[in-house]
Formats: structure tokens, sequence, C-alpha cells
């Protein structure tokens, strides 16, 4: 499988959790393979233990996370793993 590009991992991000299915179709990527992924973002802000994370994965989600603010404030790091259903708690 060839590595996520910058536009499918924002696309990702942007409907992975109203329709996971569309995500695999439109990046040509497993599930398993999109939650990998996600894990990979939350190893990188060290809320799991799963290798080192992926620095192209995280500044793409730390766009995510400003750019889609909570209550104005914009989600904190556990929060955005929480959300993706990364970590539970």
């Amino acid at each position: 499988m060839e590595p996520y590009t910058e536009e499918q991992v924002s696309f990702i991000l942007a409907n992975y959790i109203n329709n996971e299915d569309r995500c695999v179709r439109e990046t040509g990527h497993s599930i398993g393979s999109i939650k990998l992924m996600l894990q990979n973002i939350a190893a990188t802000y060290g809320l799991v233990n799963f290798g080192t994370g992926n620095p192209m994965y995280t500044r793409i989600a730390d766009e995510y996370r400003e750019s889609n603010p909570v209550f104005g404030i914009s989600m904190t790091k556990k929060s955005f793993c929480m959300r993706f259903g990364i970590i539970n708690d």
C-alpha cells in the first residue's frame, strides 16, 4: 500500500467520523490501515505506545484540531484522540 498523502490524511480527518466507508473508497486504504494511521498520530502525541509516530500526520492533525474548535477552544490532543476513537479516556 502506498503511503498516505497530505490530501488523504486531511480527507480522512474531515470525513472519518461520519463515513468510514467513504474514507476507504476515496483513499484506497483499508479501514485497518486508516486506524493505524490514527494510532500513529496518537503515538506522536504520546498518548499510545505505538512506534514513533509520523510528523506529517501530526502536523495535519494539529491543523485539524485548531480549525475545529470545541466551545471556541482548539481541541486538546487527548480530546482529538477520543473523538477519533483512538483512546477511551
